[in-house]
């Protein structure tokens, strides 16, 4: 955050906390005797406010992000080879590279089930008729046709650990999801469903992404996607690609929709 752009910083940082309950701690200005920049700039902060704007009307309301997540301090860190991290009223967006639209939501997502207790990804899981056992995952890899080593993936199509239980937590998701990985689980589950859900055929930021990873188990196994490398994507077109291409159609949509309209409880 350069001089110039100081009191627009300030207004929004102001902005972000009234609207969403999300407080930015001011690491710019001069009061060490010269002026000092920080991480923030003008556009990340933009980014997120937009995106949050995106994500309340999507939810029910702007006043929505802070009820769901109960308020959440956001910092931009060296997170590795990590784009976010969330937890309990925290998050983080990495320093080291700029943050998508589809992050800032990923990574509220996890801040909202946390501030459940981690409830609503289990919910989900029942939902979709998913259900996780590393006990059950190991077997799978080790006397199954999985699509992983028995305890990591390869990094080579066919071999990243996409299919149910080939993945670290054992976790045998139910109905499609719109991915996976050696690293998915109930809790990436929820996240990337509450982003599907903000961005599926809504026309924001998000909605290329999301459109994308539908549309890549249409390629041929081997084919090279412009976002998503090379995989074996007609294989897996029978655990990721729902009725007619439509997102709407999952459990996992209908689920999401269902706890923005109050249908499910949580306790």
């Amino acid at each position: 955050m350069n001089l110039s752009d100081a009191q627009y910083a300030g207004e929004k940082i102001s902005l972000l906390e009234s609207t969403f309950k999300v407080a930015i701690k001011k690491d710019w200005g001069d009061e060490t005797g010269s002026w000092q920049d920080g991480v923030w700039s003008r556009e990340d902060l933009d980014k997120l406010h937009n995106t949050l704007m995106c994500f309340g009307e999507c939810i029910g309301g702007v006043n929505k992000v802070g009820e769901c997540t109960g308020g959440v301090a956001v910092f931009r860190e060296d997170l590795g080879k990590h784009g976010g991290e969330a937890n309990v009223h925290r998050v983080s967006f990495a320093i080291k590279q700029p943050f998508s639209a589809w992050t800032v939501v990923h990574e509220f997502a996890h801040a909202w089930d946390a501030n459940f207790g981690w409830k609503l990804s289990r919910l989900l899981e029942a939902y979709t008729g998913g259900h996780t056992s590393r006990i059950t995952g190991i077997l799978t890899r080790l006397i199954g046709t999985p699509d992983s080593g028995v305890w990591a993936s390869e990094d080579k199509p066919g071999r990243r650990g996409r299919k149910p239980g080939c993945n670290a937590a054992g976790y045998f998701y139910g109905d499609k999801p719109s991915g996976s990985n050696w690293m998915f689980n109930r809790i990436e589950d929820f996240a990337e469903s509450v982003a599907m859900y903000v961005a599926w055929e809504r026309g924001n930021d998000l909605s290329p992404w999301a459109k994308a990873r539908i549309d890549r188990y249409l390629l041929a196994d081997g084919q090279a996607t412009k976002y998503f490398g090379v995989d074996n994507w007609a294989s897996y077109k029978q655990y990721f690609y729902p009725e007619n291409g439509d997102y709407q159609k999952t459990k996992r949509w209908q689920f999401v929709d269902d706890l923005v309209m109050g249908k499910i409880k949580v306790e």
